[in-house]
């Protein structure tokens, strides 16, 4: 059995949420927090412990484009 976890999204931030949602098709705060923690979730991690920064991060995606 699937193990569930019920978060809760800030008034605040129900907006941010739904304005990206719409944009991407998703339909659900589910699928939405499940796809940012996928996708960002380690990146995330790594800022949040000074492991990465957004300054470095914005410099190898400039030197990639390029």
């Amino acid at each position: 059995m699937a193990r569930q976890v019920r978060a809760v999204i800030s008034p605040d931030l129900v907006p941010v949420a739904e304005s990206v949602m719409a944009a991407t098709g998703i339909t659900t705060y589910s699928q939405l927090v499940c796809l940012l923690i996928k996708n960002f979730g380690n990146e995330l991690s790594q800022r949040l412990r000074g492991e990465l920064s957004q300054l470095a991060h914005i410099q190898t995606v400039e030197g990639k484009d390029a």
